[in-house]
């Protein structure tokens, strides 16, 4: 009786009153209760995701462990994700949407190159695309198979 001594509360749990510390009485611990459940909070609209949307409906508010999903607009490719949870009033989870390599026809007839297999003018990010000499062979150091790297791929070229 007229003890006191130090507590915490358990993950998921706060003080009630904001103390550290607890008296024994009479009537038992003060503050009393010592510990509640920790109140949750939601969440605003989530975060925009650069060429990339949300998959369903957007809303302006969210719960505590609502979570939405993402999509990468077309030939993009998503890294990380897809989902983002709202955690007590902050979005957790990372993704972004990667580039696709575009090359039209002028830049194949600058480099005097065509594709080996495709007509393809969009190439999803890590694809690998081989080209072949529209005539002449190889010049210079690029390999005729390249890999797209976020919108970018190098080009070989031709004479």
């Amino acid at each position: 009786m007229g003890e006191t001594t130090i507590y915490w509360c358990k993950t998921g749990y706060e003080s009630t009153d904001g103390a550290t510390w607890a008296s024994c009485n009479r009537d038992g611990w003060t503050p009393n209760p010592l510990c509640q459940v920790l109140e949750s909070v939601g969440c605003g609209s989530p975060p925009p995701l650069t060429d990339g949307d949300i998959k369903y409906t957007v809303k302006s508010n969210y719960s505590h462990q609502e979570r939405v999903e993402f999509m990468c607009q077309r030939y993009y490719t998503m890294e990380g994700g897809p989902h983002r949870t709202c955690i007590n009033g902050e979005w957790t989870g990372q993704m972004r949407c990667l580039k696709p390599c575009i090359v039209n026809e002028d830049v194949y007839r600058q480099h005097n190159i065509t594709l080996k297999s495709s007509d393809s003018t969009f190439f999803t990010h890590d694809e690998i695309v081989e080209f072949r000499c529209a005539r002449g062979v190889p010049v210079g150091a690029v390999a005729m198979r390249q890999r797209c790297n976020g919108g970018v791929i190098l080009l070989p070229t031709c004479q």
